[in-house]
């Protein structure tokens, strides 16, 4: 597991964040699917996708003041499984 990083949005602001797995890929293995999640729950996650080597993640909504951890779990075409979480701190300027 990776953790990512920390960002920063506002509650009002639906954002897309991307999490790109090349690095983690060998020859001919790709992204089969993969499943994000979050916690606390009260975040949305509006959609998420693979497009190529990276999982793209959809996000809206948020309590000020709270921070949320994002985990993708990917599941590649060979059946590795590769798992990533960033935080996501609501801030309301």
């Amino acid at each position: 597991m990776t953790i990512l990083g920390t960002y920063v949005k506002q509650p009002a602001e639906k954002e897309s964040y991307s999490i790109d797995y090349a690095d983690d890929l060998i020859d001919s293995d790709g992204i089969a699917s993969a499943v994000v999640t979050v916690e606390p729950v009260d975040l949305t996650i509006v959609s998420s996708m693979v497009v190529g080597t990276r999982v793209k993640v959809l996000i809206e909504g948020g309590t000020n003041g709270v921070k949320y951890k994002i985990t993708a779990t990917a599941t590649t075409d060979d059946g590795r499984i590769l798992q990533d979480e960033f935080i996501l701190k609501i801030k309301d300027y």
